[in-house]
């Protein structure tokens, strides 16, 4: 992958104003030359198009040094605290603005990534939890249940644990409704892995 701040000719330390003046000239450069034929337009259209790339590119730069600025090093109970509130996309600004980036900062991030169910994503983020403290049984527990729902989508994974040849309880009702098949599923997969999550963060906080 090309360098971004190489494709506008300047270096990651030029303001912010230097960067967008630079892209703008070069935008408006490569926006006139793609009009031209042959294989000069063709030309324009693909620095146009690498140009663009870069800009976005450079853009997310801009946006995490201001998440930096704005949130330090971030407070992980604060996160865990956005995170029961719904707020996902604060909660996931704050992570971003970490840059050491511990096994709890995994942690939360699948805690974010299951909220919005990536399930594979969350799956990720609670495997490197566990790999770089192996010792934590809380995340391995996590982990364990997230693996087991996600194998069985009618596993019940409060039952974790139990005698496996004890058939999984049945849910009887819930706001006066059976619960069965995939409905166990969601009814399950929401409260088990998120009362194990959101409980872990006080523990290891």
């Amino acid at each position: 992958m090309k360098d971004p701040y190489n494709e506008l000719g300047l270096s990651p330390e030029a303001s912010e104003e230097e960067l967008r003046a630079r892209y703008e000239e070069l935008k408006a450069q490569y926006g006139e030359q793609r009009f031209k034929s042959g294989a000069e337009g063709n030309e324009g259209a693909r620095k146009l198009s690498e140009l663009e790339s870069a800009w976005a590119m450079i853009c997310a730069d801009f946006e995490k040094k201001k998440a930096q600025e704005t949130f330090g090093d971030g407070d992980y109970g604060l996160i865990d605290d956005l995170i029961k509130k719904g707020n996902y996309d604060d909660a996931q600004a704050r992570l971003d603005a970490i840059s050491n980036r511990t096994a709890q900062w995994h942690y939360l991030q699948s805690i974010i990534f299951y909220k919005r169910e990536w399930l594979t994503d969350s799956r990720k983020q609670l495997a490197l939890a566990v790999e770089m403290e192996p010792s934590n049984a809380q995340y391995k527990s996590a982990l364990e249940k997230l693996d087991l729902v996600m194998g069985n989508p009618q596993a019940d994974a409060r039952t974790l644990g139990t005698d496996p040849a004890m058939p999984p309880p049945t849910v009887q009702q819930q706001d006066g409704q059976m619960c069965g098949g995939n409905m166990l599923s969601n009814c399950c997969l929401a409260y088990c892995l998120t009362d194990c999550c959101c409980s872990m963060t006080r523990c290891c906080g």
